[in-house]
């Protein structure tokens, strides 16, 4: 009995040397073998291009350049080949040709729809096509400064340090290759002020902005809105900046009756002896005039203004000996800020 339980021992040691060795033999250098090949002979998996087209940018604005880019990837090889390119099913002779992987032309006015096509024989004898559309969209984007001027300046409100800014933006975005619009509770808003991504103004829907300055006159903000839609497909982008400037003042001849302006703005004026009115007229100051600390001097020596009027003044030059020359300041100064403040000076001479 003994004697069979060592005689069966050693069979089974022996086969188990037989299995190491066939595993040594067969096993083993078949799996060296698949990482032995020489650098650069990958096995033949017959593998085909595929094109696709893309475009900068991506949805195009008014009366812009656009390019598209036909991209050639899953094979090798793919050199010297041949394209076509098609401009609304009509094709383009001058852009087609070996290697002409790319096509740019002039975008046309708001809503115009384009299908861009390109078809490519590649040196393996693939024949490819793809094709991608698009329609002019665009945006308007608007903003205006919480400071005041006279009711006859036609130009644009220009923020001052702690003016607010508020900015719209209106847009114009049609679904690609159709002439739909899409409405701005269907479009994302991002918003970056200086650089920086501000995500609690940002979101779908998001059409406005409201900042408040705290930069000096000099300085300026710079915004930048994208608009695109959940899906990626369309993508628009703005740049605009915004001055920040200093409040004014300036001083003109008023009529006596009416107290209102007349002619341009004083810096030199010549008269003869009479009695002149003058008004000052504030621009950008973040108060009314009403609220405004106005101050009037004829050669630094503070004079009173007309009634109740602050930024009114009356200078009695009618008993002047001629060739008297002289200054005029008038100040303001917002009470609520003391770096909001504007002087305007004037060289008057009498003769």
């Amino acid at each position: 009995m003994n004697k069979a339980i060592r005689n069966y021992k050693y069979i089974l040691i022996f086969l188990v040397f037989l299995f190491t060795i066939h595993y040594s033999l067969f096993i083993i250098p078949s799996a060296r073998a698949q990482f032995t090949l020489p650098a650069g002979q990958l096995p033949n998996l017959n593998l085909k291009p595929t094109l696709s087209l893309s475009s900068d940018p991506l949805t195009p604005q008014p009366n812009s350049i656009i390019t598209v880019t036909a991209n050639l990837s899953g094979a090798a090889n793919l050199n010297n080949s041949d394209y076509a390119w098609f401009l609304n099913n009509i094709k383009q002779k001058e852009a087609s040709g070996l290697n002409k992987n790319t096509f740019t032309f002039q975008i046309g006015g708001l809503g115009a729809v384009y299908k861009v096509g390109a078809s490519v024989s590649t040196p393996g004898k693939n024949n490819l096509s793809a094709s991608i559309s698009f329609t002019v969209s665009d945006f308007d984007l608007t903003w205006g400064a919480s400071s005041q001027a006279p009711a006859s300046y036609k130009g644009k409100l220009l923020p001052t340090q702690n003016s607010t800014i508020s900015v719209s933006a209106l847009p114009f975005i049609y679904r690609p290759a159709t002439k739909m619009l899409i409405g701005a509770d269907n479009l994302i808003f991002n918003w970056t002020v200086d650089n920086k991504f501000s995500a609690d103004k940002s979101g779908v829907g998001r059409t406005d902005l409201i900042l408040r300055i705290n930069d000096f006159a000099g300085a300026g903000k710079s915004l930048r809105l994208e608009i695109k839609t959940p899906d990626g497909n369309v993508s628009l982008a703005k740049i605009t900046a915004i001055p920040v400037v200093r409040p004014q003042t300036l001083i003109y001849l008023a009529d006596a009756k009416t107290s209102l302006p007349y002619g341009s703005a004083l810096i030199n004026l010549t008269s003869k002896p009479a009695n002149l009115n003058f008004i000052a007229q504030n621009y950008f100051f973040n108060a009314p005039p009403k609220n405004l600390k106005w101050q009037w001097f004829v050669d630094n020596n503070e004079v009173v203004a007309k009634g109740g009027n602050p930024w009114l003044a009356s200078l009695n030059l009618s008993e002047a000996s001629q060739f008297l020359y002289t200054q005029i300041q008038v100040s303001a100064k917002n009470p609520a800020n003391d770096l909001e403040m504007a002087r305007s000076t004037i060289n008057l001479r009498v003769q």
